[in-house]
């Protein structure tokens, strides 16, 4: 599975959520509390998270309340390392996800700020959905007004503001078209810069 993790992806996402900007914390914070409550509808017992980083996500989480039994998989081993720290009490490992077989499915299968990464997409998509018993959740980039974003800020200004590890890229309307085939979508939206997707497996 090809994605673009380069050399400086950990500092890049150590940047991203331990930024002291208070803009760029109250986005995060907005985005983090929308999925928070998502997740209190669901009441999901088991979780599988793609692509879990450092864990931050779920220390998010944690931070709003008590968190489910989670499985995150990603290919970093230093991520996985902090994520371990981070939260011991959680399961990280690192696993390519098409020699991942667990004994049984998952209330929810998570994948934010993820698939933009990678260069087949929905061959992974479609993997997360037969890993799932319930609900797929999905979070991406709002194009174009995540690379605005970054053009503002002045980031990333050799690529016009696009992530240099970013190879997809979704308005809402697209992404909607995208995970359609494999996702019936029963909630859109979002939250600056980011598109939001909750569904069923197809």
């Amino acid at each position: 599975m090809k994605s673009t993790v380069r050399a400086d992806t950990t500092a890049r996402h150590i940047d991203k959520y331990e930024s002291r900007n208070p803009v760029q914390r109250w986005l995060l914070e907005r985005f983090h509390r929308h999925i928070r409550a998502w997740i209190d509808e669901l009441r999901p017992v088991r979780v599988l998270d793609f692509g879990c980083g450092e864990g931050y996500f779920w220390e998010a989480m944690a931070r709003l309340g008590p968190i489910p039994d989670v499985v995150g998989l990603d290919v970093r081993e230093d991520a996985l390392q902090a994520a371990r720290r981070r939260l011991p009490g959680l399961t990280f490992l690192r696993q390519d996800l098409f020699d991942f077989n667990p004994a049984e499915r998952f209330d929810l299968v998570v994948a934010s700020e993820t698939l933009e990464h990678l260069y087949e997409p929905a061959r992974v998509l479609a993997q997360l959905c037969r890993l799932s018993r319930g609900s797929v959740l999905l979070t991406v980039p709002h194009e174009p007004f995540f690379q605005l974003s970054n053009l503002l800020r002045g980031r990333d200004l050799c690529g016009f503001g696009n992530h240099p590890e970013h190879v997809q890229h979704w308005s809402r309307r697209s992404f909607v078209e995208f995970v359609s085939p494999m996702v019936i979508a029963d909630r859109v939206e979002t939250s600056f810069p980011f598109i939001l997707l909750l569904g069923r497996p197809r």
